[in-house]
């Protein structure tokens, strides 16, 4: 069972054990701890301050910011410059070295402000503050790093993240970029290529993210890794981050990367040929770059990537009703009829949804005892998810409006909207800072995680009678425990019925999966580890939950008649797709579907590569480059 989720070792080593407090960790084990959710409240001061930044970034928008400018050449140099002049580049730095020193709930509303103008502006904001140097200086980075660099990046530098390569996506762990330590100590030699690294034409640093050759030492009875001079007698290749300088000789942007969507955005491919790097530009400890790339994503995932959806979706909200209103159909406008009026609706409840999910995360991120790396993902994976279908609803509804471009309808005197953009645009956000077929085995771990930790290796390598006594100990008043029902705090938050019902049936439900996993374990034994139908459904019924939990808090925040209606449909609809969840987590026909898979991967059905110009990927290699 130590091989659950084989290929993912040396991430899963990078995996530190959840510390802080975590809702979600609880809840997989059928402990949902409700207090969680209900952190201190966000002070008047903080939250005044974030409306007033809004107002001044909305302005600068409206009168400085031409979206459709940013799609057809890109962001202009003025318009970056307007921005750092705002701060708006340094959120979340501390105030001691220019930043605004804001919250992420203030940071995820601006950059829902600025998403539902120009998404790529958006990202273009938040992809230095949530992957750029600042946040792994913040947290990692020493005294004189911070000194240096936040103060530049705060108002008047751009930075990014570099670790996808060619051959490493959502893989993080094999980046092959190295960098070796000169003869004499002073400098890393950095020989590589990055590739998708997002702002990287315009950044002045990025973080690089290099396996560095070394041993371990032993210093003050602690072992670490020491970098090996010249790369000579290294034991292995460590996974290190670096704060790189994008003006150091031997650092090359050879292309812009172009894309189906976010045409508009700097993305990309770089090499590195021997550039030096000096020693004290090391973040952190050598050895703990996969673990710090890992660490900052998850502030990308729980804030920005949700903050974009929901502005990109709220963009499209009233247009969207304005067109359903004025699109005449065989006599009638289409928000007449049956089918529209049921696909607005569920519109409308998704993005409920999603603004929930993102007060939620935000409130939560900002407590620092919390870990909420699982809530992060799972946030990440249902704001970009209900923002796709949210979107290709709404292109529907405009129909051929829908597909045509801006540029196109302003020419006949159409409302220029860019709902095809949009649509191009979103799906990004759903492979971007972890793709959702990645987190969900990612979330699943940890749903597992209580397991894993008791049985180990033991279900694999056979077990001994004293560890089938102690798994007998822990078990029985474990299982026996999960049909006992956890009182709900008694709190005034959570004093409404309509609220109170909703986490009676969480509570309930998270005791109910906490047996399924259980089952499935016993079910499956050895073969878990590449079920990735039965991870995928663990982490489906966790999302559901922490959904279902995030829109009544929301709507008890809100206090009005639409939001309670829109919470208790979301409920409704997700009562119904856990029950089915649940039973599809013992008994279902992945392995027929499976079978099929493997069958064309093999080879079996090229019949139906018949009657057309058969191409195969490599044919489209252009043999003149």
């Amino acid at each position: 069972m130590t091989r659950l989720f084989e290929g993912l070792e040396r991430i899963e080593e990078a995996r530190e054990s959840i510390k802080g407090a975590s809702f979600m960790s609880g809840l997989f084990v059928g402990k949902p701890d409700f207090d969680l959710l209900l952190p201190e409240p966000e002070s008047a001061e903080e939250k005044a301050a974030g409306e007033e930044y809004c107002q001044k970034i909305e302005e600068f928008l409206i009168n400085h910011v031409d979206p459709d400018e940013i799609e057809r050449t890109g962001i202009s140099r003025e318009v970056l410059d307007g921005l750092l002049e705002l701060g708006a580049f340094g959120m979340k730095i501390p105030k001691e070295y220019g930043g605004l020193g804001f919250s992420h709930k203030n940071y995820g509303r601006v950059l829902t402000l600025i998403a539902s103008w120009s998404n790529i502006l958006s990202l273009t904001v938040a992809v230095p503050q949530s992957i750029g140097i600042a946040m792994p200086i913040m947290l990692y980075g020493n005294d004189a790093q911070k000194k240096k660099y936040l103060p530049l990046v705060a108002r008047k530098a751009i930075s990014a993240f570099a670790l996808t390569e060619p051959t490493t996506g959502s893989d993080a762990a094999n980046v092959q970029t190295e960098a070796v330590l000169s003869a004499d100590g002073t400098y890393y030699v950095i020989n590589g290529e990055k590739q998708w690294c997002t702002n990287s034409p315009i950044a002045d640093y990025i973080t690089l993210i290099a396996r560095v050759p070394s041993h371990k030492e032993t210093v003050n009875g602690k072992t670490v890794w020491q970098a090996a001079p010249e790369g000579k007698d290294a034991e292995a290749k460590v996974h290190s981050a670096f704060i790189l300088d994008m003006k150091s000789p031997g650092v090359v942007v050879t292309q812009r990367c172009q894309f189906e969507g976010c045409r508009g955005i700097e993305n990309g491919f770089m090499t590195y040929t021997d550039v030096r790097v000096p020693v004290e530009n090391l973040i952190g400890e050598l050895g703990s770059g996969l673990k710090y790339a890992l660490s900052i994503l998850n502030i990308g995932r729980a804030v920005s990537v949700p903050a974009i959806c929901l502005g990109m979706a709220k963009q499209a909200w009233q247009p969207t009703l304005d067109r359903a209103n004025s699109r005449i159909t065989f006599g009638k406008p289409i928000g007449t009829r049956q089918t529209q009026q049921m696909r607005i609706g569920k519109m409308a409840v998704d993005l409920f949804a999603i603004e929930s999910l993102c007060e939620l995360a935000w409130h939560m991120a900002d407590q620092k005892h919390y870990d909420v790396r699982i809530e992060a993902a799972i946030t990440k994976i249902i704001c970009s998810e209900k923002a796709l279908k949210f979107l290709n609803d709404a292109q529907i509804i405009f129909g051929g409006m829908g597909y045509e471009t801006a540029d196109s309808k302003r020419q006949r005197g159409e409302p220029a909207f860019g709902m095809e953009q949009l649509v191009r645009d979103i799906t990004m956000y759903r492979i971007g800072e972890g793709a959702t077929d990645i987190l969900r085995p990612f979330v699943a771990r940890e749903g597992l995680n209580t397991h894993l930790e008791n049985i180990k290796g033991s279900i694999d390598e056979g077990m001994k009678l004293d560890e089938l006594i102690k798994l007998m100990r822990f078990y029985i008043p474990w299982y026996l425990s999960q049909w006992n029902k956890e009182k709900i705090p008694d709190r005034l938050e959570l004093q409404s019925y309509k609220v109170r019902t909703k986490l009676e049936y969480v509570e309930r439900t998270s005791r109910h999966l906490a047996r399924k996993i259980f089952y499935a374990m016993l079910l499956r034994r050895e073969a878990m580890r590449d079920d990735q139908g039965r991870q995928d459904r663990i982490d489906i019924v966790g999302e559901e939950l922490f959904t279902i939990i995030a829109t009544a808090l929301h709507a008890q925040n809100i206090n009005h008649s639409y939001a309670w209606q829109l919470a208790d449909e979301f409920f409704r609809a997700s009562k119904k797709h856990i029950q089915k969840t649940l039973r599809q987590l013992i008994h279902n026909d992945d392995e027929n579907s499976q079978e099929f898979g493997i069958k064309a991967l093999k080879g079996d059905y090229d019949a139906l590569n018949k009657g057309i110009i058969q191409r195969g990927l490599n044919d489209y290699i252009d043999k003149k480059m």
